[in-house]
């Protein structure tokens, strides 16, 4: 028996809902908290997002960056394009401990 609000997918996420370019956007956050000479993509905004934000962070996991990407994907659908300071802010938030000391 189906309700209205239960979810098509019984809970289970829909894998072809799925981007197929998760990874690369969880590895392109994970790079703008690397240090310049490790990261895997340092295109031009990459290393400004780390200029400008990620340089206080040490590398955060995989399962770290989904947490926050997940946050703001379900709390604001444009944060990516209008507020990337977000990822950093919600980062510090959550993860305290990858602050860098200095």
């Amino acid at each position: 028996m189906n309700y209205p609000d239960e979810l098509a997918t019984d809970g289970r996420p829909d894998s072809s809902a799925q981007a197929p370019s998760k990874s690369t956007r969880e590895e392109f956050w994970t790079d703008t908290c690397r240090d310049v000479m490790q990261m895997q993509h340092g295109s031009p905004k990459v290393i400004d997002l780390y200029r400008k934000y990620g340089c206080r962070f040490c590398t955060p996991s995989p399962l770290q960056v989904r947490h926050v990407l997940n946050a703001l994907d379900s709390a604001i659908s444009s944060w990516e394009a209008e507020h990337p300071e977000l990822f950093y802010q919600t980062l510090e938030l959550n993860f305290p401990e990858l602050i860098r000391r200095v």
